[in-house]
């Protein structure tokens, strides 16, 4: 049987609560692993085992887990290091859809992740993404070490396979940076930011901008949030607001520093 991984909605701050679990928001690529025919699947459907052969590798009972893989590097997830070295992933596993065969999708979250953690005990390529109780302390420690934020799963839940639900929030750490517009294109409705480091402007990525985009001008500064700085890029880059009242020289690289 061929599944779809469920979806989580977007919590606007973190917070507590008995009725969730809080787990690390692991910063990879989703994956669904089809543990007896060692196939990797996307979240759009797509293979990924050709990128992760090593994964291979992985003798575990028939099962369908559902997981980030990720790089390590300096104690978290690295995205650019899992581009860079996609040999040295390993899956973070976070729920079971199915095992020997049958489906226990209905089963509670719990319970799969019981017999999940069980399952992949003693394994190196694999590994059980913990879970805590307390998700304002938990957002607030992966903050401060740069993680990608935190996921509340609502206990007793059921998994939905290719369905978004409020049964998993997500919770992200963004991160803010005053910028400078390079350039920009009307028709596409995105532009070029870059910073300054010394008399240089340098890129450092593209935004969309939509309808906002007959606001821009060249060499405005604009507030932008986003996830990280990987690649030479912002990932997931979004507009807070037109800064005006600042000079573009202002907006130097040594704010990503």
């Amino acid at each position: 049987m061929d599944y779809r991984p469920m979806f989580a909605e977007t919590a606007p701050k973190p917070f507590d609560s008995l009725a969730y679990i809080f787990e690390p928001k692991w910063d990879g690529y989703r994956a669904l692993f089809y543990t007896q025919e060692k196939r990797l699947i996307s979240r759009t459907g797509k293979s990924l085992s050709g990128f992760f052969p090593h994964l291979e590798a992985i003798e575990l009972k028939r099962a369908v887990i559902d997981g980030e893989l990720v790089c390590l590097h300096a104690g978290r997830p690295s995205f650019s290091s899992l581009k860079q070295n996609p040999q040295s992933a390993v899956l973070m596993a976070f729920d079971l859809l199915s095992l020997e065969g049958e489906d226990i999708c209905h089963k509670p979250l719990e319970l799969r992740r019981k017999i999940l953690e069980d399952l992949v005990f003693g394994q190196s390529l694999i590994g059980f993404s913990p879970s805590y109780t307390e998700g304002l302390k938990l957002f607030e420690a992966l903050s401060k070490a740069g993680w990608e934020g935190v996921m509340a799963k609502r206990k007793g839940s059921i998994y939905r396979p290719g369905k978004r639900s409020r049964d998993w929030l997500k919770v992200v750490v963004y991160k803010h940076i005053e910028v400078v517009v390079m350039e920009f294109w009307p028709q596409k409705g995105s532009a070029l930011l870059g910073l300054y480091q010394g008399d240089d402007l340098k890129p450092i990525g593209r935004v969309f901008l939509g309808s906002k985009i007959n606001l821009v001008k060249t060499l405005q500064v604009v507030e932008i949030r986003f996830r990280e700085f990987t690649g030479g890029a912002l990932r997931h880059p979004t507009v807070v607001r037109f800064r005006d009242d600042k000079n573009p020289k202002e907006c130097t690289y040594d704010q990503l520093l």
